[in-house]
Formats: C-alpha cells, sequence, structure tokens
C-alpha cells in the first residue's frame, strides 16, 4: 500500500467494515491514536483476509468481511465490535439456555455450536438451547465468566471440521480464548468447564428447528454523511480514554466469583506496567496516548506529579512500550491477581522533565544555548 499511515488513512481503513456486522471505532485504536504502534491482532486473527498486515501496513478488503466477529474478540481495546448478535443479546440468549436447562432438570451447561457443526451434524445440535454462531471465534472470556457467575457448570464448544472452513484461522482465536478461561478458572479455584470438542459426522441433512440462531447475514455497507475525524486533545494533554465494556463485564463477573486463590495471573487480557525510572525522562508520552487510561498523569497535593498505573484497566495493547521514547517501558502479561480484584493502583513519581511541552517549547530550548533573550517570536 503506497498510502503514508497517517491517522485520517487508518481511521478510513477501519470505517470500511461499517455495516459487515461489526461496529468500529477508529479513535480506539492504538494504530489511529500513534502511529509507531505495533499492535496488529486484527489482522492477524482475520478468518477472510478482508484485514491484513502488509509491509508492515494494515489493508482492509471489506467485500471479504464476512462479520465473524474474529477481529473483535482480539482487539484489545474494543476498537471492532461485533454487533450481528452484539454481546448483549449473546448474553441474552446464552443465560435464557441456562434458565431452561436448569427448569428441565439438566446440568447447567450451555452450548454454542458453529454453522459447519449445525451442517455436519444436525442431530448433536439439535437440543434446545444450543446456541449457533458464525464461528465460534466469536466467544470471548467476558461471556463465558459471566455464565460461571450465573452459576453454569460447562460452557460447550461444538465445532464441525475446520480443514476446508472459510473460517479455518478462527479456531487459533478459539483455542487463545479457551487457554485463557482455563487461566481465570485455576486462578479463581472454580472447577467449571470450559469445553470446545468437534462434532462427528453425521449423514443427514440440517436440522432446521431447534435452535437458537445467533448468527446474521453480513449487513450492506452503509453511507455516511461525514467521516469521523480524530479525538482532540482532553484538558490534561492526554488523548481521550476508553475502557472496554468486555473488561468492566469480566472484572463484574470475577468478582462475583469470589476472591483469586493465586497470586498471579498470566493471560493476554490484562497487562502490568513496570517503568524504568533510570531511564524514565518524565515525557508522560505514555500517559498521554494510553487508550484507556491505566496509565494517567496524577499531582499530589505537594505539587509533585508523576504516572499511576492502573492494571485492571490496562489490555497489554503494549502502545505505551512502543512509543517510550527512552526504552523505559515494559508491559508484561503476567499481572498480581489481586491487583485486578481489588482495583489497586501504583505510582511513579517522576522530577519535571529538563523541557516543558507548548508553544514557547522551541524558543525555552534556543535561549541558553544562544545565550540571549532576544529571540522572539514570529507571530
Amino acid at each position: 500500500m503506497d498510502e503514508v499511515m497517517t491517522v485520517d488513512v487508518a481511521m478510513g481503513l477501519l470505517e470500511r467494515l461499517e455495516g459487515y456486522g461489526l461496529a468500529v471505532h477508529p479513535g480506539r485504536c492504538v494504530r489511529v491514536r500513534n502511529r509507531h504502534a505495533s499492535c496488529a491482532r486484527c489482522a492477524k486473527a482475520c478468518t477472510s483476509g478482508a484485514l491484513a498486515l502488509r509491509d508492515g501496513q494494515l489493508t482492509v478488503d471489506e467485500a471479504l468481511c464476512v462479520g465473524c466477529g474474529t477481529c473483535a474478540t482480539v482487539c484489545p481495546t474494543c476498537a471492532i465490535e461485533a454487533r450481528h448478535p452484539a454481546d448483549a443479546e449473546l448474553l441474552a440468549a446464552a443465560q435464557r439456555a441456562l434458565r431452561e436447562a436448569d427448569a428441565n432438570g439438566k446440568s447447567a451447561t450451555v452450548t454454542f455450536a458453529c454453522h459447519r457443526a449445525f451442517e455436519e451434524a444436525p442431530a448433536a445440535c439439535a437440543e434446545t438451547g444450543v446456541i449457533e454462531l458464525a464461528c465460534l471465534s466469536r466467544m470471548d472470556e467476558s461471556l463465558a465468566m459471566r455464565l460461571f457467575a450465573d452459576g453454569a457448570k460447562c460452557v460447550r464448544l461444538l465445532h464441525g471440521t475446520c480443514g476446508g472452513c472459510a473460517r479455518e484461522n478462527g479456531f487459533a482465536s478459539v483455542c487463545l480464548v479457551r487457554e485463557t478461561v482455563g487461566h481465570l478458572l485455576s486462578t479463581w479455584g472454580l472447577t467449571c468447564e470450559y469445553d470446545v470438542c468437534q462434532v462427528p459426522a453425521e449423514a443427514q441433512g440440517r436440522a432446521a428447528q431447534g435452535c437458537e440462531s445467533a448468527m446474521r447475514r453480513a449487513a450492506a455497507p452503509v453511507s455516511r454523511s461525514a467521516a469521523r475525524k480524530p479525538a482532540h486533545v482532553q484538558s490534561d494533554g492526554t488523548l481521550p480514554h476508553f475502557v472496554p465494556l468486555r473488561r468492566h463485564a469480566l472484572l463484574d463477573a470475577l468478582a462475583a466469583l469470589g476472591e483469586p486463590v493465586q497470586p498471579m495471573l498470566d493471560t493476554r487480557l490484562w497487562g502490568h506496567v513496570t517503568i524504568d525510572m533510570r531511564k524514565c525522562k518524565s515525557c508522560k508520552m505514555c500517559a498521554v496516548f494510553c487508550p484507556t487510561g491505566a496509565l494517567q498523569k496524577y499531582q499530589d497535593e505537594s505539587g509533585h506529579g508523576g504516572v499511576e498505573h492502573y492494571p485492571a484497566e490496562c489490555v497489554h495493547c503494549g502502545l505505551c512500550q512502543d512509543i517510550c521514547p527512552a526504552g523505559a517501558i515494559v508491559s508484561s502479561t503476567a499481572v498480581p491477581a489481586h491487583a485486578l480484584a481489588a482495583g489497586e493502583t501504583e505510582r511513579y513519581p517522576m522530577p519535571d522533565p529538563a523541557w516543558k511541552t507548548g508553544p514557547d517549547q522551541i524558543l525555552r530550548k534556543m535561549t541558553p544555548q544562544i545565550h540571549s533573550r532576544e529571540v522572539q517570536h514570529s507571530y
């Protein structure tokens, strides 16, 4: 792609996916927030090739998008959200299935099946309450843990033959979520099951009844009267923050499930940021660009300040690490479990930088160099 990846170009690329079963929020994307961001999880996980990374640049072919929601599952900031069905709709269908299972005296199991599983094994998928998805990569950790908090003992995912399926690449994301859910269950000392298994192929055709379909056709492209503009900087000099609703839902579910029984949690979902103060230049660019506000500027009563880190809101997007000019930041996936449960924060006091941002920055820098105050603005 020959276009330079400016903010406008990056926003325009993502907006092409609007209307294809996805809701897009370009201002949340770390690549839009800063061109030095290395995140490309959506492109790596895309099952259809609609999102791709070519020569280090994000490319979009909206004609290939099938609205499966895999990109939404892996996006750390929810810059892309699945909406056919939306998270709330899918959760409501799963909770309804859980209530029906309880009412019928069945084990507290919620079952999801992919489109191909229904085609290959209709009888196995025909029991009441099985929820159909275009691809099981639509499942995310917040949905599973919410169901466990609601009393489910097992969340079962049934898939057909992945080889040759148009969404074959989605199975990598299914395994990724399964691994993360396993770590969460272990850290919280739970015996619930998150089971992923293949259904046996059957001779008969697709069953038309006995399932609740959560799959929709990709919507037609929608027209936009005006392009969205980059968000303005806030009064404290930082870009706007947004904590994904999925993360709120997941933390609420974990709180309902009790206290963690293990000290550390190592998953893809959260990050623990450490700053090497021997290298840090106190520029606070990490707080300026942090998409969720997990890194924020602070100033205490004495007037001294620095950066405060809130692990529960850190989505491990890696942007702070990518943009730190001094290479002083490391974002790790290993997070103290109690920091998530109790909402603990960490502070990094920082001295005032040798320079200050603003319209007079060049003037302040040059004055001591030329030993004169006769330098004047041209305006």
